[in-house]
C-alpha cells in the first residue's frame, strides 16, 4: 500500500505474536562519501531528540510504552544504503490503557523529525562509530572479508561499507549531518514494514497523522551483477594475529532476480553453508585444515564468498581444496543425496522463518526491493524445482576473482 509518493506501507497482519514490530527503512544510493555521514546520523537519532533530550528521558519514554525497544542499523543492499529504524512494542491487546499505538507513533515522530543534532552529540557518535570500526578491524574474520571486498570490488558498490569509513569520520561536519537528515526525510525512499495484529486501514490513518512524510521521487536500483577486475589472483597482507584468515571470491554473473537464482542459492548451500556441505566435510572434517568455514552469497552484488581461518602452513592446501570443491559442484561430482539434504535444510529454514517476526519483515522488504510477490511457499517451490543440472549450470557461470589472505606478519618472507 502506498502511503504517499515514494513512501510505502507493508502490513503482515497476524495474531501469532504478542508484540507489534515496525521497521522503517530509508533507502538512498550507497556512496563512500555519504555512508559514514548516514551511519553517524542514525546513531544520533537513536540517542536523543528535542522532546527527550537525554538518554534517561528516551529510556523513560520507552518504559512508559511498556518496555518498547528502539534500535537502528545501516545495511547495504547492492547499490543502495538502507537505514533501518526498528521499534517493537507489546500488542495493545495485552494492556488496559488505550492509545498505545498512537503514543508509540508520536514517540517515533519525535525521533525521526526532531532528533537532537548538535556538536556534542556528533563528537560522541564519532567516537562510537570509530570504536565499532576498530572492533571490526581487530576481528580477523570480519577484516579479511571487508578488506577483500575493497580490493576485489574496487570502484564498485561492493567495496563500500554501509557502516562507513574510518578515514572520513573526522572530516564530517554538523552541516553534513543536517543535510543528510533533510535528505532522509524528504528524498529517501521509505518503506514501513509492520508485523502484528493491526488493522491496515486504521494504521494507515495513524501513519498519515503521526508520520506525515511528503511525496518524493525515488527510483533506486539495488541489485546488480558485479564485474571485478584484479591484477593478482592471490593477495596477501601481514598483521599481528594468531591464525591466518582466507577470503575467496567469485562473481556469479547472476542477478538475484534471475529465474535460475534459486539453483545458485542451493549450490551455495551445498558448497559451504551447512555441516553437510562439501567445504565443511572435506576441509574441516576430513583434512582438519580449519575450525570453521563458510560460503555465502552477496546476492545483491552477484557474488559468492568463502571465509575460513587456517594455520600458516595450511594456506596453500586450503585454497586448493576449496577450489576443488567448487569444481566438484560445477562438474556434477556430488551425490544426489547432498542435493536433497541441502534442499531439506533450506526448506526447514524457510518454514521456520514464518515463526520469526524479523524474518517475516526481512522477506517483506526483499519482495518490495526486488518488485516481487514471493511467499515462503513460493520460495519453497522454487527450491524444490532445482535439479542437479541447474546447480551445475549456475556454478559453471561463476568466475573466480581472487583469494585474499591475511597472514601473521612474523611469517612474512
Amino acid at each position: 500500500m502506498q502511503a504517499t509518493s515514494g513512501v510505502f506501507l507493508h502490513m503482515h497482519n497476524t495474531t501469532k505474536f504478542k508484540d507489534i514490530g515496525m521497521s522503517l527503512r530509508f533507502m538512498a544510493p550507497l556512496s563512500k562519501e555519504e555512508a559514514s555521514i548516514r551511519s553517524l546520523l542514525v546513531m544520533m537519532m537513536m540517542d536523543r531528540c528535542e522532546a527527550y533530550p537525554s538518554k534517561k528521558a528516551m529510556s523513560d519514554q520507552q518504559d512508559f510504552l511498556y518496555g518498547a525497544t528502539l534500535n537502528a542499523q545501516s545495511v547495504g543492499y547492492g547499490r543502495a544504503q538502507v537505514l533501518d529504524i526498528r521499534m517493537k512494542l507489546i500488542d495493545p491487546r495485552y494492556v488496559l490503557e488505550e492509545g498505545l499505538l498512537t503514543h508509540a507513533l508520536a514517540y517515533l515522530r519525535q525521533v525521526l523529525f526532531h532528533p537532537l543534532l548538535n556538536e556534542e552529540m556528533l563528537a560522541e557518535a564519532k567516537l562510537i562509530l570509530k570504536a565499532k570500526l576498530k572492533r571490526l578491524r581487530d576481528d580477523p574474520a570480519q577484516y579479511v572479508v571487508s578488506r577483500g571486498l575493497q580490493i576485489a570490488g574496487a570502484n564498485t558498490p561492493m567495496s563500500i561499507s554501509a557502516l562507513g569509513e574510518w578515514d572520513q569520520i573526522d572530516d564530517i561536519t554538523l552541516a553534513d549531518i543536517h543535510q543528510a537528515h533533510h535528505q532522509l526525510l524528504y528524498e529517501n525512499r521509505i518503506d514501513i514494514m509492520v508485523c502484528g495484529a493491526i488493522d491496515e486501514n486504521d494504521f494507515m490513518s495513524m501513519i498519515n497523522k503521526y508520520l506525515p512524510f511528503e511525496p518524493r521521487k525515488t527510483d533506486y536500483q539495488t541489485h546488480y551483477t558485479v564485474q571485478c577486475h584484479v591484477d593478482q589472483p592471490l593477495v596477501k597482507e601481514y598483521r599481528k594475529l594468531q591464525q591466518c584468515s582466507i577470503f575467496m571470491l567469485w562473481q556469479t554473473n547472476m542477478d538475484i532476480c534471475d529465474p535460475h537464482y534459486y539453483a545458485l542459492r542451493l549450490g551455495a548451500a551445498m558448497f559451504g553453508q551447512y555441516p553437510t556441505s562439501l567445504l565443511f566435510q572435506e576441509v574441516r572434517e576430513k583434512r582438519s585444515l580449519c575450525y570453521s568455514i563458510y560460503a555465502g552469497l552477496l546476492a545483491y552484488d552477484g557474488a559468492l564468498g568463502v571465509t575460513t581461518g587456517v594455520e600458516q602452513e595450511h594456506i596453500d592446501a586450503a585454497i586448493e581444496l576449496i577450489y576443488e570443491q567448487f569444481q566438484r559442484i560445477a562438474n556434477g561430482g556430488f551425490d544426489e543425496s547432498l542435493l536433497e539434504v541441502s534442499k531439506t535444510m533450506i526448506i526447514h529454514s524457510l518454514k521456520a522463518s514464518k515463526d520469526a517476526m524479523n524474518s517475516i519483515i526481512a522477506q517483506q522488504y526483499q519482495n518490495c526491493v526486488l518488485n516481487q510477490q514471493l511467499s515462503v511457499e513460493d520460495r519453497i517451490d522454487l527450491i524444490k524445482q532445482v535439479d542437479k543440472e541447474m546447480v551445475m549450470n549456475a556454478f559453471q557461470g561463476c568466475k573466480s576473482i581472487m583469494s585474499f589472505v591475511v597472514c601473521n606478519e612474523g611469517e612474512a618472507s
